[in-house]
């Protein structure tokens, strides 16, 4: 008999699929670039130097593939091609009245719009799509941040361009600058969309934009009138805000700023945009000055005394210490150099409050206990109908309580549903919170989770605003 063989029977190898390259079309980003660049040579051949440099940015921009910039370059293709076809009917009409030829101009000029709206309808179809297909789970409030920004913007770069320090530096170039914030506005918008990342940002770009405004303002104290947006400095203290107005017997600029943005993102001011509540956030922050995180974000031991008992009572006492001595100046008959004086002792006396008090307790003493246009904004911030609010899903493990910075949750606060007056709407117990037991509505609603994206769009844009007219 044939020796039967013993040899097992080796399995087949499996064949692993090859992975099939993405179908990039590569029209997209080809025409998109040529569209942008001849509307750029256009824009700088008639003079407009600021357009020109939009157009050439924004075409290196799109090759992020970001997906919110793909309804943001259909647009702009919409109306640039409309901009070709009123140049070429403008330049037609000339040299028929003047009987010069016409036909091969207006040609090439239809032939170039034809394109530009030829790569607009490629971008608002499939291949489009494809293209800008990168980072899409926040495209909505991102494109929202960028069209905020534009709307709030390009009035002023209209009308008042003085404000722009592009425009101050080189004549038209305030629509680059323009531009650059409604682009970084959309990105900081993707960073506090992120929840793992909301908190490490959000003080990252509120430091940015506090060192920025402090930069310009030694400039301006320096001599450099160029970063003087109205000519005359404005003390930055914030509790100077209220107490100026009240010296002044008017509003002031910074006032109706305050008063608008706290009816537009409520306290919020306090958590994103306030120039010196950022380095107190920071120095209440474990992680800012390398402290152990445990240790900083346990409760008080029993039988220790918490230095923010009753945050509330101290703000009122400030408020009105603040108001009473600028009341006391306006009567009295003080000198301006005077009071600007008190409002910079102030603003020194109570900084190492922030670098040495909130870096000992934990918590954002300067803006819950001192600040007095805090309080007005916790105050005033009521109408504008934003709240952080507990969910069925919580399960009162207090992990919420231990991120707070700003005395505003506690475990009777938990159990009410609500955190206390002295919240800022800074999220950091909506991220912090593994069970998604807390969350920020509007009018007492969610409106499908859509509350939280307005929420952030808002923030986002309002700060590149500020950082980008960031001008005493």
């Amino acid at each position: 008999m044939p020796e039967q063989s013993t040899s097992q029977p080796q399995p087949a190898l499996s064949v692993q699929p090859t992975p099939v390259p993405s179908n990039t079309p590569v029209a997209v980003p080809l025409l998109l670039v040529a569209s942008l660049l001849l509307f750029a040579a256009h824009c700088y051949r008639a003079g407009h130097i600021g357009l020109a440099a939009c157009s050439v940015v924004w075409s290196a921009a799109v090759q992020l593939r970001s997906a919110w910039m793909r309804p943001v370059s259909f647009f702009a293709l919409l109306g640039i091609a409309a901009e070709w076809f009123a140049t070429c009917n403008e330049f037609m009409q000339i040299r028929m009245f003047t009987g010069e030829p016409w036909l091969r101009l207006v040609l090439i000029l239809c032939a170039v719009a034809a394109l530009t709206l030829g790569t607009a309808l490629l971008i608002g179809l499939g291949p489009g799509k494809t293209w800008f297909g990168k980072r899409e789970k926040h495209a909505n409030r991102q494109c929202m941040a960028f069209a905020l920004v534009l709307l709030c913007m390009l009035p002023v770069c209209l009308k008042i361009p003085h404000m722009l320090l592009a425009e101050r530096l080189v004549p038209g170039t305030g629509p680059l600058q323009t531009l650059l914030a409604a682009l970084w506005a959309a990105l900081v918008c993707g960073w506090l969309s992120n929840r793992a990342l909301t908190h490490k940002r959000r003080l990252l770009v509120w430091r940015l934009f506090s060192a920025v405004f402090f930069g310009q303002f030694a400039l301006a104290c320096l001599g450099f009138d160029l970063f003087a947006m109205t000519g005359t400095l404005h003390i930055p203290v914030p509790g100077v805000v209220v107490a100026g107005a009240v010296y002044r017997g008017e509003p002031g600029f910074m006032l109706l700023l305050f008063a608008a943005t706290i009816l537009l993102l409520g306290p919020a001011w306090c958590s994103h945009l306030c120039y010196f509540g950022s380095w107190d956030a920071a120095a209440a922050d474990a992680r800012a000055f390398g402290h152990s995180a445990r240790k900083r974000s346990q409760a008080p031991r029993k039988g220790q005394k918490s230095l923010l008992l009753h945050p509330v009572y101290f703000r009122l006492g400030m408020l009105g210490l603040a108001t009473g001595c600028a009341l006391a100046l306006k009567l009295s008959g003080a000198p301006l150099s005077l009071a600007m004086g008190c409002a910079i002792l102030l603003g020194l006396l109570l900084l190492p409050c922030a670098l040495f008090w909130s870096r000992r307790y934990g918590q954002a003493c300067y803006c819950t206990l001192l600040c007095p246009l805090g309080l007005v904004a916790c105050l005033a911030g009521r109408l504008a109908l934003w709240r952080v609010r507990r969910t069925q899903d919580c399960t009162q493990c207090g992990a919420c309580i231990r991120v707070c910075r700003y005395k505003a949750l506690d475990m009777d606060r938990i159990r009410s549903g609500a955190p206390g007056l002295s919240c800022v709407l800074c999220r950091d117990c909506i991220n912090a919170c593994p069970h998604q037991g807390m969350e920020l509505v509007w009018a007492k609603r969610r409106w499908h989770g859509h509350a939280e994206g307005l929420f952030v769009s808002l923030a986002s844009a309002l700060h590149a605003c500020f950082l980008f007219l960031a001008m005493v």
